[in-house]
């Protein structure tokens, strides 16, 4: 099943935790979420209650127009890793990031 990459806000219903993560896996052509993620705070795997398109974070567009070389220089935070341990995608075997 080929799935498509989308930004997704999470809200945890056993402890109420809330994040958002722009490592959501859709089936693709919906916005049904293939991949869960865990809640960091009780590690309960949620999905998105709300899924986006992504955005370009230079010209916010969702069919972005900047350069190949723009967007490999992007970074909505550089400082925060992926947290893999927490990703059903990644748990499967299948790496969101190499």
């Amino acid at each position: 099943m080929s799935s498509e990459r989308r930004y997704g806000f999470f809200r945890c219903f056993d402890c109420g935790a809330q994040w958002e993560s722009s490592n959501v896996y859709c089936v693709q052509g919906t916005d049904s979420a293939y991949y869960a993620q865990d809640c960091k705070k009780c590690n309960t795997a949620c999905n998105p209650y709300r899924v986006e398109r992504l955005k370009c974070s230079i010209c916010d567009q969702i069919n972005c127009t900047c350069s190949r070389e723009e967007r490999a220089q992007r970074h909505t935070d550089p400082n925060k890793p992926h947290r893999s341990d927490l990703c059903h995608k990644c748990k499967s075997g299948n790496p969101c990031r190499n």
